[in-house]
């Protein structure tokens, strides 16, 4: 199974990174070898407002979100939740990368979706982007799913240091591994 973790922050270092990283060394642990990492740090996605992308110009983070993406069965995303919203960043891919050109990252796929946050946080953007998801796999006819589990990562920085390790909090080591298992499962159910 190859997997694509997309971290949504544009932040360096950002609590966002430390679940994605958290994320890939629970596959690992799982024997998956084949996940790649993708993160919004590098992020070069122009608003909609200057004109849409050329699928055959496409920059070098851009070409490799795209080649992750295609090469997935499984795609986790993770993002940050500001002001009760995921990140500009991740919308902004989803209005830009989500059309024809692009079906290739989003046919045939399996979405998990985790929400960070340094405090309380990381419900909205699950709930929003499962929403999303959801709505363009069924207008587009993509015939993806996104994984009923999320995760909402709270506190993230008392949990999680900055390669993704954990910091020895057992009930959020326990969610995000029983979210990690639930997404492995739905994959190998969905693309046995």
């Amino acid at each position: 199974m190859n997997i694509c973790i997309i971290s949504g922050s544009p932040r360096k270092n950002s609590n966002s990174l430390k679940v994605a990283k958290a994320i890939e060394i629970a596959a690992k642990g799982r024997g998956i070898d084949e996940v790649s990492l993708v993160k919004f740090d590098e992020y070069d996605i122009p608003l909609m407002a200057n004109g849409n992308l050329d699928e055959n110009n496409l920059t070098q983070f851009q070409q490799q979100l795209k080649d992750s993406m295609d090469a997935a069965s499984l795609i986790f995303i993770i993002s940050p939740e500001y002001n009760w919203m995921p990140s500009a960043e991740l919308i902004n891919f989803i209005h830009q990368m989500t059309d024809r050109p692009y079906a290739s990252m989003w046919s045939d796929k399996v979405f998990a979706i985790a929400g960070s946050s340094n405090g309380r946080g990381g419900k909205f953007p699950t709930v929003q982007l499962t929403y999303v998801l959801n709505k363009i796999n069924s207008v587009m006819h993509y015939e993806s799913i996104v994984v009923p589990r999320v995760f909402e990562s709270q506190f993230t920085q008392k949990a999680l240091d900055e390669n993704g390790q954990s910091l020895g909090n057992d009930e959020y080591d326990k969610g995000l591994n029983l979210f990690v298992d639930v997404a492995l499962k739905t994959a190998k159910r969905w693309n046995p």
